[in-house]
């Protein structure tokens, strides 16, 4: 199938799976290991079954809160791994600043070894006050800023040098390293997720790919073209094929149906909050689409609801108005995900096959 961003000229859809966001109980005991080892498993079959669709790849959410039970989401996709052969495997997004930055790189090369060249990573800076808890002491925003940079340096050298070295602040690297786990791919692919120009700048100027889920359709659009301008400034060609829009999706064959799957869809994003904010001890990220809320609609920000061809209606008008060829969406129950592969994604492919 080829990496996630080959063939610009082909639409391409990527199922994201938040872990725990998908149970059907009302009331789920969150905490309950039994409950949680359901969840897990219900991943990975999940991520067969979403083979079986048609999609091109699959990514796991990492979060640090209650409901949502994949704090490890490498351990996650290697599961997957196991069970499929075809399908793309991600992450969106690992959180790097939770992490050794060579850890990070060394676990990506595994992945790559057991899936046989199937991941891709992607790295994101995660939720206010994550960094101050791996490092264990309190940073400045210039020193928070100051260690991802470094991060995503010392990530991308081990990816891509032997015996190097790094002179960092927060990773210095000064004994001539390379890790064990060198990727299958050459250069194993890269997602960089998040909403500021520097982000995609620093994606552009590494040649990698970009993940958004925040913002309007001229946000996206102007984020675009300014990774595209920096990724040609640094000798690399980068286009709508490089960059991935976030949506969740609630389709039914009528708009009633639609309706109630977009209710399922609140009820458990709301239940999710709920335990996210611990009571108002923990800050939501207002800069996430995953956390914004449209207060007109009582609705995740970035949802989508409607039958078949209204999803379709309103991904083209996306595609459009941001330029992104590359889609990642969540459904919450098996029947929206086949339904999804069954009436949109041929149509999307179709309506926007261009040449190469």
């Amino acid at each position: 199938m080829g990496a996630l961003s080959n063939d610009a000229g082909t639409i391409k859809f990527v199922h994201t799976y938040g872990v725990g966001l998908h149970s059907s109980e009302t009331e789920p005991d969150v905490h309950d290991p039994g409950w949680q080892r359901l969840q897990i498993e219900e991943f990975v079959d999940f991520a067969t079954y979403a083979e079986e669709l048609g999609f091109d790849g699959i990514t796991v959410t990492e979060h640090h809160a209650p409901l949502m039970t994949c704090p490890s989401p490498h351990l996650l996709v290697a599961a997957a791994a196991m069970r499929t052969s075809r399908i793309r495997l991600g992450t969106a997004v690992t959180v790097l600043p939770l992490y050794s930055p060579i850890r990070v790189a060394e676990e990506a090369g595994t992945l790559d070894l057991l899936s046989g060249g199937r991941f891709e990573l992607g790295l994101g800076r995660g939720i206010p006050g994550e960094a101050q808890i791996a490092v264990g002491r309190e940073l400045t925003d210039e020193e928070l800023k100051q260690a991802w940079v470094e991060g995503l340096e010392v990530v991308n050298l081990a990816l891509t040098e032997r015996d190097f070295t790094y002179d960092g602040k927060f990773f210095p690297v000064t004994r001539p390293t390379t890790i064990a786990t060198r990727p299958l791919q050459d250069r194993l692919p890269v997602w960089l997720g998040g909403a500021s120009k520097e982000t995609m700048a620093l994606a552009g100027a590494h040649g990698w790919n970009v993940m958004r889920n925040f913002g309007s359709d001229q946000d996206h659009r102007e984020a675009l073209e300014h990774y595209v301008k920096v990724a040609a400034d640094n000798g690399y060609t980068r286009s709508g094929g490089n960059m991935m829009l976030e949506r969740f999706v609630a389709i039914g064959e009528t708009e009633e149906q639609a309706q109630g799957n977009l209710g399922k869809l609140v009820r458990s994003f709301g239940q999710f909050l709920s335990l996210f904010t611990a009571g108002g001890r923990r800050v939501v990220p207002e800069t996430d689409g995953e956390f914004a809320l449209d207060n007109k609609k009582n609705r995740p920000a970035m949802a989508i609801s409607g039958t078949p061809d209204q999803i379709v209606d309103a991904l083209q008008e996306t595609i459009d108005a941001t330029g992104a060829r590359r889609v990642l969406v969540e459904t919450f129950t098996r029947e929206e995900a086949r339904l999804f592969a069954r009436e949109v994604i041929p149509v999307l492919k179709e309506r926007n096959a261009t040449a190469s």
